[in-house]
């Protein structure tokens, strides 16, 4: 039950890593396209004929304000990229935890604990394995460690 509870929990984790890394790689692309948009834009404006032109003023004008525009996206994808590495290296550290957990969990199972409760390693290693998992889910280490106070009596 446990088992299945982590492998559950580890294939909820990668989705979302996955997810969190296409949004990544979307705003990276998207920031690479807006610099090149405002490099075309630039190479443009025509500051000679500028000076002389009231309709190259004006669209120049316009050029500048969209690259300002274009400026801000890029503005806003960097702040939103910040937020979305942060994230993606909580969810590494949580698989790792998971992954450990899981690892854990096959080496100290129930019923090993059950035929060894006078052992002293066992009991140490599950409780170690509650421990872990109290970092993930606080009702799931309660449980765990109910059921170790039940073998243990």
């Amino acid at each position: 039950m446990l088992l299945e509870y982590l492998t559950k929990r580890k294939e909820i984790l990668l989705y979302r890593l996955k997810e969190n890394q296409d949004k990544l790689d979307h705003n990276m692309i998207a920031i690479v396209e807006a610099k090149n948009k405002i490099e075309q834009i630039d190479s443009m404006i025509d500051e000679a004929s500028e000076m002389f032109s009231v309709k190259a003023r004006e669209d120049s004008g316009f050029k500048n304000q969209e690259i300002n525009e274009l400026e801000v996206h890029i503005s806003a994808y960097l702040t939103e990229n910040e937020s979305i590495e942060k994230k993606i290296k909580e969810l590494e550290e949580e698989l790792l935890i998971i992954e450990q957990c899981i690892e854990n969990s096959t080496n100290v199972s129930r019923e090993t604990l059950k035929t060894k409760v006078n052992n002293k390693n066992d009991l140490i290693d599950k409780l170690q394995f509650c421990r872990d998992i109290i970092e993930i889910d606080v009702m799931r280490a309660k449980i765990e460690l109910e059921e170790l106070i039940k073998v243990i009596q």
